[in-house]
């Protein structure tokens, strides 16, 4: 099966992949104050920096899809070093931990029903006391 491998510095390189995935994704996220002309939003806000290793299964019909993740790491700092490559293995390292994904709205009244439903649930908030 297809799989990352991610190692960051001298850790254990950690090997995500399953054989029911239809998603597999690793990210380096920066937040904050990236660059000088970058608005500062709050006075004590810090730049955060993290990276994940996770996918998405894909498991069919009526069998309940789970968002995976193998490893996630808060703190990164400047000259830390991330390494990804792309694999083909038969032995993923176990899932850190997961969530039951949302079944994806194909069906456009559903949808519509979806977006009505939050229209009125956040209505107050942005347009005021109607």
């Amino acid at each position: 099966m297809l799989a990352f491998r991610v190692q960051l510095n001298n850790q254990p390189a950690v090997t995500g992949g399953a054989e029911d995935l239809g998603v597999l994704t690793t990210t380096i996220t920066a937040v904050g104050q990236l660059g000088p002309k970058a608005l500062r939003r709050r006075s004590d806000e810090e730049i955060e920096v993290h990276v994940r290793l996770g996918g998405l299964t894909s498991r069919g019909p009526g069998i309940e899809d789970e968002h995976l993740v193998w490893f996630e790491e808060h703190g990164v700092q400047p000259g830390d070093k991330i390494i990804v490559e792309v694999i083909e293995t038969e032995t993923p390292d176990p899932v850190e931990s997961g969530s039951t994904a949302q079944e994806r709205v194909d069906d456009e009244r559903a949808y519509f029903e979806h977006c009505k439903k939050a229209y009125f649930e956040m209505r107050e908030k942005y347009e005021g006391a109607a």
